[in-house]
Protein backbone atom coordinates (compact mmCIF):
# COMPACT_ATOMS: atom_id res chain seq x y z
CA UNK A 1 0.00 0.00 0.00
CA UNK A 2 1.34 3.42 -0.97
CA UNK A 3 -0.07 5.14 2.12
CA UNK A 4 -3.04 5.66 4.38
CA UNK A 5 -5.10 8.76 5.07
CA UNK A 6 -8.22 9.07 7.23
CA UNK A 7 -10.97 11.65 6.80
CA UNK A 8 -14.65 12.14 7.63
CA UNK A 9 -17.20 12.79 4.89
CA UNK A 10 -20.97 13.04 4.61
CA UNK A 11 -22.68 10.53 2.34
CA UNK A 12 -24.53 12.44 -0.37
CA UNK A 13 -27.07 11.47 -3.00
CA UNK A 14 -25.55 11.52 -6.50
CA UNK A 15 -28.19 10.67 -9.08
CA UNK A 16 -29.63 7.29 -8.09
CA UNK A 17 -26.64 6.33 -5.90
CA UNK A 18 -25.02 7.46 -2.68
CA UNK A 19 -21.54 8.89 -3.05
CA UNK A 20 -18.57 9.97 -0.99
CA UNK A 21 -16.07 12.39 -2.51
CA UNK A 22 -12.40 11.74 -1.85
CA UNK A 23 -10.74 15.06 -0.95
CA UNK A 24 -8.14 16.36 -3.40
CA UNK A 25 -5.58 16.45 -0.57
CA UNK A 26 -5.97 12.67 -0.09
CA UNK A 27 -5.68 12.05 -3.84
CA UNK A 28 -2.40 14.00 -3.82
CA UNK A 29 -1.03 12.41 -0.62
CA UNK A 30 -1.71 8.88 -1.93
CA UNK A 31 -0.66 9.84 -5.47
CA UNK A 32 -3.86 8.32 -6.89
CA UNK A 33 -4.27 8.08 -10.65
CA UNK A 34 -7.33 7.37 -12.80
CA UNK A 35 -8.29 3.66 -12.99
CA UNK A 36 -6.30 2.74 -9.86
CA UNK A 37 -7.99 0.53 -7.30
CA UNK A 38 -8.14 1.67 -3.67
CA UNK A 39 -9.41 -0.03 -0.52
CA UNK A 40 -11.99 2.03 1.36
CA UNK A 41 -12.95 1.32 4.99
CA UNK A 42 -16.27 2.77 6.10
CA UNK A 43 -17.29 3.36 9.71
CA UNK A 44 -20.63 4.91 10.65
CA UNK A 45 -20.37 7.68 13.26
CA UNK A 46 -22.87 10.04 14.86
CA UNK A 47 -22.68 13.75 14.12
CA UNK A 48 -21.40 14.37 17.67
CA UNK A 49 -18.34 12.27 16.80
CA UNK A 50 -19.23 9.23 18.91
CA UNK A 51 -19.14 5.82 17.26
CA UNK A 52 -22.53 4.38 16.38
CA UNK A 53 -23.17 0.71 17.21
Amino acid sequence: MAGKEEFVRYVRKTGTSLGINIPLEVVKILNLKENEIVRITIESVKKDGKQRR
